[in-house]
């Protein structure tokens, strides 16, 4: 699914990455877990490579988030508090069990409020063979623990404010 970040309107972006350090897209090595890269830093053509990529969750940050209409990453994003647009913005999905970071880092792109539906989180990974691409479908024991991870995390993130 194409997304559509303008890098004009941006004062940098968030990316999660799940992949290893020294993973690349759009000619930016990457490190693993969390990092701001600066919008003056990246082209379009970037910023589309690594918004588009499935092992990576984008955050935009807007060149000002008090006048911003839609702080948002995504335009049909579920639930999203408008009120505070980085619901998530202190928890590092990287600290959970390997098997639920996926699944953590599309709750958290979409700023989900309330546990979705499993036909909501299903998400594209590479295949065996290079090139291949495959439709990962979430079970309901997935979603629930990857549900129940996150709002542990929110709730401590919380309580250290």
């Amino acid at each position: 699914m194409a997304k559509n970040l303008k890098l004009t309107a941006l004062a940098a972006i968030i990316v999660h990455c799940t992949q290893p350090t020294g993973y690349r897209r759009g000619g930016i090595s990457l490190t693993s877990g969390k990092q701001t890269l600066p919008a003056e830093q990246l082209t379009q053509e970037q910023l589309e490579a690594i918004e588009n990529d499935p092992r990576l969750s984008v955050q935009a940050v807007p060149l000002d988030a008090s006048t911003a209409q839609n702080p948002q990453l995504d335009a049909d994003n579920v639930g999203a508090d408008l009120d505070d647009p980085m619901l998530y913005a202190n928890v590092d999905y990287t600290q959970a069990p390997i098997e639920l970071q996926p699944i953590i880092a599309l709750m958290i792109d979409a700023q989900m409020e309330l546990k979705p539906a499993v036909l909501d989180l299903t998400y594209e990974a590479p295949g065996e063979n290079e090139g291949e691409v495959i439709k990962v479908k979430v079970s309901a024991a997935d979603r629930d623990a990857a549900w129940y991870w996150l709002q542990d995390e929110l709730a401590k993130a919380g309580e250290g404010e």
